[in-house]
């Protein structure tokens, strides 16, 4: 069975949504997140995927998910989560999960985004209809009633914590 997977982001970081579409099934799945990367939800959507059961092929138009899932993960666990150059891995929460999904089971395929293919289309279309469903952005002053209260809760938090180290 093959699986369209695309992840979308208003923003990066922003709104995301992920999606996974099986033409022959009909199946399609697809979710968001209010803080996200592009790359988070290409990973999510990819993740998805091989939880479906029947799942042969993946098709992305991320070289990023494409590349780690097929040559970098393999290095990167033999180097403890670390690239060449010798930095963290990006993302390696959901690299590991993919990992114990055994990415090597199933082919992955790469095609080239918002070009004329149908279902590649229609999966990142999924993936923008996602973000709507998170609703409008929260207003400035919205922001700032939050952020305000925020404060307020950690400047209680850092009285206690002082008073605390005051007595010690």
């Amino acid at each position: 069975m093959i699986i369209y997977t695309d992840g979308s982001c208003h923003g990066n970081p922003g709104k995301g949504g992920w999606a996974c579409y099986c033409p022959e099934t009909q199946f399609k799945s697809w979710g968001a997140e209010l803080k996200t990367t592009n790359n988070r939800m290409e990973l999510t959507a990819i993740l998805k995927a091989l939880q479906i059961p029947g799942v042969t092929t993946i098709i992305t138009d991320s070289d990023y998910c494409l590349k780690g899932c097929t040559k970098w993960i393999k290095g990167w666990v033999k180097k403890d989560w670390k690239t060449a150059s010798g930095t963290a891995v990006k993302n390696d929460d959901l690299w590991k999960n993919i990992l114990e999904l055994e990415p090597d089971r199933v082919e992955f395929r790469w095609v080239k985004a918002h070009a004329s293919n149908e279902h590649n289309n229609y999966v990142d279309d999924l993936a923008n209809k996602a973000i709507d469903t998170l609703g409008a952005p929260e207003t400035k002053s919205a922001l700032h009633a939050r952020l305000e209260k925020e404060l307020a809760v950690l400047d209680k938090r850092k009285a206690e914590i002082m008073a605390i180290l005051s007595n010690t």
